[in-house]
């Protein structure tokens, strides 16, 4: 009864309000609304986490490996160094991705996976967030710092990811979800945080989280830290500060802080490159590469060299199945849930090296005729949905399909025959 009476009082407001969180003076307000903006501020999280978690990855991928000509010994271990450290913040950022996703389907959504293309067009992030790919170097290392850094240090982003500022505000908070701008990310997760907190005082913890620990993912499934389904506030608010603490907003003194760990690299090659001014620690990729014609060429650089194209699309489609096979391994129920999370997972993770392998030989090859001394990459292109696949039987035909399509590409047998083993053991594990 209790509760029936809160929300009628709160009915005569309106549903969507903004109020002043602690913190920087500069942050925006924090909007509260009802459940479909805790919804709205998820999304936005996990496409947050899922672009940087790309970023990342493309510029470790761009690196030059340890014994490649033109690194001396001390380059090269270095060079090992930072891939290493790049590539924890990425796994990391997976992390944070599918916290974000068990976090959405506690509270009765589904895990949301898609995003925008590379480069991301202004006004779909707040100002200040610019994301697009590029390879490894020093206004690279600024921009991951920029993105990065904690609630209250100041700070520029590189003059090449700068654009002019603006607001994507609603002139009247209403009833439909509104943006949440912020300065940093680790205030995006203070709203998420005001907005579960504002939820469970007026809905009470039973109403707010009504999805099914056993449609998350836990740690049975992937050993990733933090990664644990979600039952309570508590739960929730401790998934919460374990992303901030890792990486977006930490505390400016946390060591192991994704802020610290690229300030680390930056002073690092900052020091080797006074050492010797042709130190050159990268391929020279492109930026934005696209798998695509674009309609607007500006800023990126379409993949048009045959080698490099047929590798980039190999790349593409495995990149899409890997996305497919984590959005299956969320929203299972029934005695067989656990059974079938691990085996799916278990091919997702598979896949991931094959990506990785072949991301790292795209940066190795020439991206287009028109583009001298410039490099492939992988564009991370997405699909147009990767919405759930409909369930029993038919997830697992599709699936096996999808990975045999995959195996019959012509890009080597050092890419493919991964993929076979990994289509073999999927299709033994879903007749199981």
């Amino acid at each position: 009864m209790q509760r029936m009476c809160a929300w009628s009082a709160d009915a005569n407001h309106h549903i969507s309000r903004r109020m002043t969180s602690p913190g920087p003076a500069a942050e925006p307000e924090v909007v509260i609304g009802s459940r479909e903006q805790l919804l709205h501020l998820l999304a936005e999280a996990s496409e947050i986490e899922h672009t940087l978690m790309c970023s990342y990855l493309y510029a470790a991928f761009s690196l030059k490996r340890e014994h490649d000509d033109g690194l001396s010994r001390a380059e090269g271990a270095a060079v090992e160094r930072w891939r290493k450290a790049i590539m924890g913040v990425a796994v990391e950022e997976m992390g944070h991705l599918l916290m974000v996703a068990n976090l959405t389907v506690a509270v009765g959504g589904r895990p949301h996976f898609g995003r925008p293309n590379f480069p991301v067009s202004p006004g779909y992030f707040p100002s200040g967030v610019v994301v697009r790919l590029s390879g490894f170097s020093a206004e690279t290392l600024d921009h991951f710092i920029f993105l990065e850094r904690p609630r209250g240090v100041e700070g520029n982003d590189a003059e090449e990811y700068q654009q002019p500022d603006y607001a994507r505000e609603q002139a009247v908070p209403g009833l439909m979800p509104s943006a949440q701008d912020y300065t940093t990310i680790g205030h995006l997760y203070e709203a998420i945080r005001t907005n579960l907190r504002a939820l469970a005082g007026r809905l009470g913890e039973q109403r707010l989280f009504l999805g099914e620990s056993e449609a998350q993912v836990g740690a049975a499934v992937i050993d990733l830290d933090g990664v644990a389904t979600i039952r309570t506030l508590h739960d929730a608010l401790a998934a919460i500060d374990l992303i901030v603490e890792q990486g977006e907003g930490s505390p400016s003194d946390r060591d192991e802080s994704h802020y610290q760990s690229f300030l680390a690299i930056r002073a690092e090659f900052r020091k080797l490159g006074k050492s010797r001014s042709g130190f050159s620690p990268a391929w020279p990729v492109a930026d934005n590469p696209v798998l695509r014609q674009p309609p607007d060429p500006e800023d990126k650089v379409f993949i048009a060299d045959p080698e490099a194209a047929r590798l980039l699309d190999f790349t593409c489609a495995a990149y899409g199945l890997l996305l497919r096979l984590l959005v299956q391994t969320f929203g299972r129920t029934g005695k067989s849930a656990a059974a079938d999370q691990a085996k799916i997972m278990d091919a997702a993770l598979a896949l991931m090296h094959v990506v990785g392998a072949a991301s790292g030989q795209l940066a190795r090859l020439p991206a287009n005729p028109d583009h001298e001394g410039v490099n492939a990459g992988m564009s991370f292109t997405m699909l147009r949905s990767v919405a759930p696949l409909l369930d029993g039987a038919i997830e697992w035909e599709i699936i096996r399909e999808q990975f045999e399509t995959l195996a019959s590409a012509a890009v080597g047998d050092a890419l493919v025959d991964p993929v076979r083993e990994v289509a073999k053991r999927f299709a033994k594990a879903s007749k199981d």
